[in-house]
């Protein structure tokens, strides 16, 4: 069934309120806790049980490229976009953190054991991030880490191979090029650097197992319209960005499902229907792989089920 990846983190007061619920909610969770100045979390590695675990920790590299302020190489376009959300002409954006106060984050959880989830899109800040995840590995090995990174709009095909080469894996923002990818092209980065946003192509001919995700609110949670938009890379004018950078339709379901599940640390129990795990699946209008892939995203979800019971529709 679909595994739907949100680029999402909880403040740890949540975590009662997680627990009371635990038995109303129809999907898994997986968490990540929000890093904080007190670098300090009441939670264990892999704590809880199958239907919610706290698998690690988030971190944010910089923010959002509709603000300006994420961490680049290369200048933001002089536009009337870009003097609309307040960017000074021949910014680079900047970052959250430098990169001593990342090592710092860095070097306190992973040692204990955390997974760390870090959201990045600029390409100066995948240079930083990947140094600082270079260094703990250096530092304290671990064979099966899984370190994230989340979105990377501006990752380059160079950093994607060192992220590989480091056991880093990605998920990647596909739905910004449906919502914004003119905007991203001639509003922000210009055809070099706008046409790749969110490279997915390159990402899995490094060999990474990479997901999809959407985040809420920037866009609703629709992983059918992820794996369509992937396949794609479709902008609102209807002009393919870097089709270089597409998917197959089968990399597409990979990254929605299994891979997805496998970033999670779930991969044991839930993203394939097979002996051993749960049954939690969905059932669609058209089977994908027979569909158009710029139809994917309009198949209906006719039910979903978890652990074999539906609970979408409810019954009654």
């Amino acid at each position: 069934g679909l595994t739907t990846c949100s680029e999402m983190a909880f403040d740890p007061m949540f975590r009662p309120l997680l627990a009371q619920l635990h038995d109303q909610l129809t999907v898994r969770l997986r968490t990540y806790e929000m890093s904080t100045p007190a670098l300090h979390t009441d939670a264990s590695p892999a704590e809880g049980d199958d239907m919610v675990r706290q698998v690690g920790i988030k971190i944010w590299v910089d923010g959002s490229p509709w603000v300006g302020n994420i961490d680049l190489t290369f200048p933001y376009l002089d536009t009337d976009a870009t003097r609309t959300i307040g960017v000074v002409p021949g910014s680079c954006g900047h970052a959250n953190y430098t990169k001593e106060q990342l090592a710092e984050i860095v070097g306190t959880f992973f040692p204990k054991g955390w997974q760390l989830a870090c959201h990045v899109h600029g390409d100066a800040g995948v240079d930083t991030i990947l140094d600082v995840y270079e260094e703990a590995l250096r530092a304290h090995p671990r064979e099966d880490h899984r370190l994230r990174l989340e979105h990377v709009g501006a990752i380059t095909p160079e950093q994607l191979r060192r992220a590989h080469g480091l056991g880093v894996t990605c998920s990647l923002f596909v739905d910004h090029l449906h919502y914004w990818g003119d905007v991203l092209v001639d509003g922000l980065f210009g055809p070099e650097h706008g046409e790749r946003w969110m490279p997915a192509g390159s990402a899995v001919a490094t060999g990474m197992r990479i997901s999809l995700h959407n985040d809420p609110p920037v866009t609703p949670e629709e992983p059918l319209r992820n794996i369509s938009v992937a396949v794609t890379r479709t902008a609102p004018s209807g002009r393919v960005l870097a089709p270089q950078e597409r998917l197959t339709v089968e990399q597409g379901i990979r990254a929605q499902t299994i891979d997805a599940a496998w970033q999670l640390f779930a991969d044991n129990v839930i993203g394939s229907l097979e002996v051993g795990k749960y049954a939690d699946l969905v059932v669609v209008s058209g089977d994908p792989r027979q569909t158009a892939p710029e139809s994917i995203a309009d198949l209906e979800v006719k039910a979903t089920f978890l652990a074999g019971r539906q609970v979408y529709p409810k019954a009654g």
